[in-house]
């Protein structure tokens, strides 16, 4: 006798098994408060001031403790694909040498790069040794234990008679 799912089952398994396949999406980073950044003007702010109106940057340049960079990030993935990057927003906040403002600048997804890595591997100097040679390595190399030049017992220095 052949099982079958009745039909007014089947609308509700399919509708679960479909919204398991939806997409996820994921907010990261910095996420300013509504008008707070339109606050920010060139030589009116200080820094305190730009921390207290849109909080701390998500990174400092490394070489340059004046350049502040608030990153928000958008992802999106199905199931088990790689996430893609819909939507990316990096404002930067540079300082001048008195803790002003000196420039804010907006950046969008279109302008990132792909940054290539760099397969080649740095050599080290010395020699490349086998299994038996790392193993056999120390062989009559141990000396022993160190004698004392005074192998007697110890003695408690005075007790005497």
């Amino acid at each position: 006798m052949r099982r079958t799912v009745p039909l007014a089952l089947a609308g509700p398994l399919f509708a679960v098994a479909l919204s398991a396949c939806s997409n996820v999406v994921d907010h990261r980073g910095f996420s300013p408060t509504p008008g707070s950044v339109d606050k920010l003007e060139v030589g009116a702010q200080s820094r305190e001031d730009v921390v207290r109106l849109i909080g701390s940057p998500s990174a400092v340049a490394t070489f340059n403790p004046n350049i502040w960079y608030y990153i928000n990030e958008t992802q999106e993935y199905w199931a088990f694909l790689k996430p893609k990057i819909t939507e990316q927003k990096v404002i930067q906040i540079t300082f001048n040498d008195s803790g002003r403002i000196e420039g804010i600048k907006n950046y969008d997804l279109k302008d990132g790069e792909d940054i290539a890595m760099v397969r080649r591997t740095t050599p080290t100097s010395g020699k490349e040794l086998t299994i038996l040679e790392q193993i056999l390595g120390n062989v009559g190399r141990f000396s022993g234990p160190r004698q004392q030049s005074n192998p007697g017992a110890p003695t408690s220095g005075g007790g005497g008679i």
